[in-house]
């Protein structure tokens, strides 16, 4: 089945072959036009007092609704209706603090989301970033300016990144069960685990955990690696005991390890945040992270 975009940019969610977006930009891909009929039946946020009218868009999730369960107003809805960033939603974004500690882009999803019963720290981290991407394009503009360090002579440049050209990569692969954040996946030592993508909340309470082991400990050294992995496996050969997930993690093989990132990450759906890099100063070229600073919803700060 296709599924028709803004400037008639297609992705085909059965086809076999790679997911992500190519040859359109981002901007193609998260949104399309919303028929007349359908701003006729939205009573929240239609109109304003003057009779103004809020733009909204059709923002496609990467995650397609396939891992939220059943009874989740997220469940098998492969796009979501948002309206457009106004001066009010500014309010909250001026808030550097605020903006910092995530709670600011939470309290904005919420608000431009048209479905009250969506929750923005219940959506995996990449179809909150799908939104979030879309609402910074169409309210600052593509264009990203941010100080990265060359990969190769370690420069500080300032460079401009076009946002509009980003890709995504939709779900590819099959969970468990219908209506489970559950998938599994077998490691170089034979081990079959399950793990789940994570979401917003559960990435906070990562954050948290880590920042309080280091303030007891005093230590200069983090855990991330493996805290996250202890809130990402759901079972361990079959077993889904949360002791027998933790112990299986502290003594998990490098091999093991990095195996399992590296699949995670590369069938993780999400926008792809790479861009080709110029460095003015040694000529290197390739592409890189692009980093997300306060920039990325103040573009008038300094990053």
């Amino acid at each position: 089945r296709k599924v028709y975009m803004a400037k008639n940019a297609q992705v085909d969610f059965d086809s076999d072959e790679s997911a992500v977006v190519d040859e359109s930009s981002l901007e193609q891909a998260l949104k399309r036009e919303v028929p007349t009929s359908d701003l006729d039946n939205v009573e929240q946020n239609r109109e304003g007092a003057a009779g103004f009218v809020v733009p909204r868009d059709f923002v496609m999730l990467p995650s397609k609704g396939v891992i939220y369960p059943i009874d989740s107003p997220l469940h098998g809805l492969e796009e979501i209706e948002v309206r457009h960033l106004t001066a009010q939603d500014e309010d909250v974004l001026t808030s550097r603090s605020l903006l910092r500690s995530g709670k600011a882009l939470d309290a904005v999803l919420n608000n431009v989301i048209l479905n009250k019963s969506v929750k923005a720290d219940k959506m995996i981290s990449g179809d909150k970033n799908a939104i979030l991407t879309f609402l910074r394009i169409t309210g600052y503009g593509p264009e990203y300016v941010v100080q990265i360090d060359c990969p190769s002579c370690g420069a500080d440049v300032k460079h401009e990144f076009d946002l509009s050209t980003l890709s995504m990569r939709f779900l590819d692969v099959s969970p468990i069960a219908a209506g489970e954040n559950r998938f599994e996946y077998k490691l170089p030592s034979g081990n079959q685990i399950h793990f789940k993508f994570l979401t917003t909340e559960e990435e906070n309470a990562i954050s948290d955990q880590l920042e309080k082991a280091k303030k007891m400990t005093n230590s200069p050294f983090d855990s991330n690696v493996t805290t996250r992995l202890k809130h990402q496996l759901v079972s361990v050969n079959g077993d889904d005991n949360h002791a027998t997930i933790n112990q299986f993690v502290d003594v998990m093989s490098v091999r093991d390890s990095r195996a399992f990132r590296k699949y995670f990450d590369d069938i993780e759906p999400d926008v792809l945040m790479k861009q080709d890099f110029d460095c003015p100063h040694c000529g290197h070229r390739g592409e890189v992270d692009i980093p997300i600073t306060v920039g990325f919803f103040w573009p008038d700060s300094e990053s």
